[in-house]
């Protein structure tokens, strides 16, 4: 793998820390987008749970970087892309922000920095090809 591309990925993985450790430490601050009213236990623990998956997200980026084989990489590589672009970006694009009553310039912020992920996801696994000795 070129070490731009695992600069990327280390872009990535930081990306998701920051997350995760914003939703676990201060889930308020993600939260007042979502205008669902007052931060319970409950909304807390939901955010928890959405951490939690940026953890999963940071193992399974870390263990791709460390396959061998570009073609097995690429998969992992992809199928993150395209959680982030049609599960995370499309969604909120197609449904939840309505349905949550997402301010608009928040919905587009949003989609737009996971559309972005995704694209540069996508290029990273277009790139990453195994070099022939």
């Amino acid at each position: 793998m070129k070490l731009w591309m695992k600069i990327v990925l280390w872009a990535y993985i930081a990306f998701n820390l920051l997350q995760a450790v914003v939703l676990t430490l201060d889930p308020a601050l993600t939260d007042r987008a979502y205008l669902g009213g007052e931060m319970t236990p409950t909304r807390a623990f939901q955010w928890y749970a959405v951490a939690g998956y940026h953890v999963l997200i940071i193992a399974v980026t870390v263990i791709a970087m460390g396959l061998q084989r570009a073609k097995d990489r690429r998969k992992i590589i992809v199928v993150n892309a395209l959680m982030y672009l049609f599960w995370d970006a499309g969604s909120q694009l197609a449904y939840w922000g309505r349905e949550i009553g997402m301010a608009t310039s928040d919905l587009f912020i949003n989609s737009g920095v996971s559309t972005a992920t995704a694209l540069i996801l996508l290029a990273v696994a277009w790139f990453d090809r195994d070099t022939t000795s």
